[in-house]
């Protein structure tokens, strides 16, 4: 093989032979191998991934592996001859240099495979220059091409449930002294109740409704809230401008009315208030994009991109329905399952609470929004950690719109009925003490 091969086809011949030949003398060598999630198409030469299939089918037929039985195995799929025979099995056999370094070797051949595939997809990356596509689109191709290399990670061994109680014990009292936290308050006592304390990492939570009822608004609130906390936020407006978003932000904070930013027609104590609106957000890490139409793959880099300069606390995505999807061919119901199940691996991924914002069936006008009235996937509800769901009942002497949160489903807590109060002038979200039971319990 030429230098130049060598660079675009990287493989390593000995870390091949000295696994299979491991497998062959080492009869736990199989399991040795196992959480590296090593394939036959790791194996850049052809002989190397026909034993390996032979070796692989043996051992789940729970049969010897040896020189012999694998030359049987190859023997009856007609590959022997091609395979070298018995001399070159042999020959792979008396390669290790040691049994025992069979998942080095392993991981090895692993790390070779992956650098043949990042040098193909560089190459197809580089014959889209010339197509005639618009620069997003190939630029989206070119992001496929990379998110389909597969990252192979040794998997974490189980661990004995006498080792993870000493853990939790130690998190049951540091919570017991107040030292920690179960979650990220989002400032909403009976949303905290429902959530066990709060926004948790690895959690996805849903919250859907009917437009213009405050969904936005809502996680708007809650964004600010896990921000003041000095826990960053990635907020994902797809659909308003960072401007007014900013508005929102400083009609919360600093009650200056909505109408007033829009307008321009403020009095005079509304500068003072903007001043101290604007100073209070000057501390905030809170990050804001307003990209349309992300995909699953913008989702990812945006977040990561925070996580390594700031870290990160809780990634808001409003909403699901407005993403896209690189698999153009796929029915829009399975482009948003597979965002709803990507925008799960994120959050356990980062180790960050995920706000996914979604619109509701227009079959809920007019009555109480149910599960299966999230719009366009039924993998939404089964992604989620807990899906609330907001619904308008009326207004209230003060001004404000009372509005059920419904907790339809929720992992780690009971389900319920929360009543909610909406300032709409200052986007402002309290509890209400309004009676939201089902109206039959009324009645």
């Amino acid at each position: 093989m030429s230098a130049r091969e060598q660079i675009h086809r990287p493989w390593s011949q000995e870390s091949e032979q000295a696994v299979l030949g491991a497998l062959m003398l080492a009869p736990d060598a199989w399991w040795r191998v196992a959480d590296c999630h090593l394939e036959a198409d790791h194996f850049f030469d052809s002989r190397h991934r026909a034993i390996w299939r032979a070796v692989a089918d043996l051992n789940a037929l729970s049969q010897p592996v040896d020189q012999v039985t694998v030359l049987e195995r190859l023997q009856a799929a007609g590959q022997a001859e091609d395979c070298g025979g018995l001399p070159y099995l042999t020959e792979l056999a008396q390669s290790v240099p040691s049994a025992a370094g069979v998942k080095r070797y392993a991981q090895t051949v692993i790390d070779k495979a992956t650098r043949r595939a990042l040098a193909q997809a560089a190459e197809q990356m580089l014959a889209l220059v010339g197509e005639s596509d618009d620069a997003d689109q190939l630029l989206d191709r070119a992001a496929v091409l990379l998110g389909g290399i597969q990252r192979t990670k040794a998997a974490a061994e189980p661990r004995s449930i006498s080792d993870l109680a000493a853990a939790r014990i130690d998190h049951w009292q540091a919570l017991g002294a107040g030292e920690t936290t179960p979650g990220v308050p989002t400032g909403l006592d009976g949303i905290d109740s429902a959530l066990g304390g709060g926004f948790k990492p690895g959690k996805v939570v849903v919250l859907a409704a009917r437009p213009s009822v405050g969904k936005s608004s809502l996680a708007g609130q809650m964004a600010l809230s896990v921000a003041a906390r000095g826990q960053p936020v990635l907020m994902l407006s797809q659909e308003m401008p960072a401007g007014e978003l900013v508005d929102r932000c400083a009609a919360n904070l600093g009650r200056v009315s909505m109408d007033a930013l829009t307008t321009g027609r403020f009095v005079d104590e509304d500068w003072s208030r903007m001043a101290e609106a604007a100073e209070a957000m000057n501390r905030l890490p809170l990050f804001i994009d307003d990209q349309p139409a992300l995909t699953l793959l913008d989702i990812r880099a945006k977040a990561r991109q925070v996580k390594q300069r700031r870290g990160l606390a809780l990634v808001v995505v409003d909403y699901l329905q407005l993403c896209s999807s690189t698999s153009t061919n796929d029915k829009r119901h399975h482009q948003i399952e597979q965002i709803s199940r990507g925008l799960k691996q994120l959050a356990k991924e980062l180790d960050v609470c995920v706000l996914a914002l979604s619109q509701l069936n227009r079959s809920t006008e007019g009555g109480e929004p149910q599960l299966h009235h999230l719009k366009e996937s039924g993998a939404v509800e089964e992604d989620a950690d807990t899906v609330i769901l907001l619904h308008p009942l009326a207004r209230e002497v003060d001004r404000a719109l009372t509005v059920l949160a419904k907790v339809a489903k929720n992992r780690q807590g009971p389900r319920g009925r929360i009543a909610l109060k909406l300032y709409g002038e200052h986007q402002l979200w309290e509890q209400s003490a309004a009676d939201v039971s089902p109206r039959k319990e009324r009645d």
